[in-house]
């Protein structure tokens, strides 16, 4: 038997143990308000696990959410299309002074 066809077991057993803890309440409802970093410190918290895990504790819940999942999506894409539309009105705000000093 190879190496690797035993490797792939164990790490899946691991990942799957990982996975099947369930988020408390209140992390799901950091989720939900789009407070992902404050879900990861909820479950890293309350879980007593590391970093990476909580964060792939949360991913997994995210993956099996897919409406979570878009929603989540949705308010960081208007984000980001808010900010950018913040930077165009500064720099044209910022060449608009410029032009009426010079």
């Amino acid at each position: 038997m190879s190496p690797s066809s035993l490797q792939s077991p164990i790490a899946e057993t691991a990942q799957q143990s990982l996975f099947d803890q369930h988020l408390s309440e209140a992390a799901v409802a950091a989720l939900w308000r789009g407070q992902i970093i404050d879900a990861v410190t909820l479950v890293r918290k309350e879980q007593r696990i590391d970093l990476k895990e909580a964060k792939a504790a949360v991913e997994a819940y995210l993956r099996s959410q897919p409406a979570l999942q878009r929603r989540i999506e949705k308010d960081l894409a208007d984000a980001r299309a808010g900010l950018l539309r913040w930077v165009l009105f500064f720099f044209i705000g910022g060449v608009g002074l410029l032009y009426f000093l010079m």
